[in-house]
C-alpha cells in the first residue's frame, strides 16, 4: 500500500510537471501603417541627364574643363562609349543663364544617348586667355 502511495505520488508530480504552463499573452504590436501606394516602373527610372532641367551638374572645380568628370560619369552610368559628338547651349537669361554641354554618345550595344551637363559653374574657371591646342 505504501508503494502505491508512492507510485500514485511519482505519476502525480510528473503530471503536474508535464502540464503546460498558460502562455501570457504578448502586449499588443503597434498598429501596421499602410502599404506604400503603387509606383509604375516608368516612375522609377533616374532621368538625370536626359535633359537640361536634369542635367548633370559639373563641379566648378573639376579638371580639364570639366571633360574628365564627364567621361568618369556616362562611363559610371552607361559602361563603355564612344563620344560621338555634341555641344555647348544655353538656356535662361540674364541672372538665371544656364550654360550646358551637350553631349551625344554610342554605348557598347550600339544605342545612341544624348546627356546634358550643367557646366555654367565650371566653366566659369576656364582660362579663355590662351588659344587651345589642335
Amino acid at each position: 500500500m505504501r508503494r502505491m502511495r508512492k507510485l500514485i505520488l511519482a505519476i502525480a508530480v510528473v503530471a503536474a510537471a508535464c502540464v503546460s504552463k498558460p502562455r501570457t499573452v504578448p502586449p499588443p504590436a503597434a498598429p501596421v501603417s499602410a502599404p506604400p501606394a503603387a509606383v509604375s516602373a516608368a516612375a522609377l527610372v533616374d532621368h538625370t541627364g536626359d535633359s537640361p532641367e536634369t542635367a548633370v551638374t559639373v563641379p566648378a572645380d573639376a579638371p580639364n574643363e570639366g571633360i574628365d568628370f564627364q567621361n568618369n560619369w556616362i562611363f559610371d552610368r552607361y559602361g563603355r562609349f564612344r563620344r560621338q559628338g555634341g555641344g555647348i547651349a544655353h538656356a535662361g537669361e540674364g541672372a538665371a543663364l544656364r550654360r550646358y554641354e551637350v553631349v551625344k554618345i554610342e554605348l557598347a550595344d550600339h544605342s545612341e544617348r544624348t546627356v546634358y551637363f550643367d557646366i555654367t559653374e565650371n566653366e566659369r574657371t576656364w582660362d579663355t586667355s590662351r588659344p587651345k591646342p589642335h
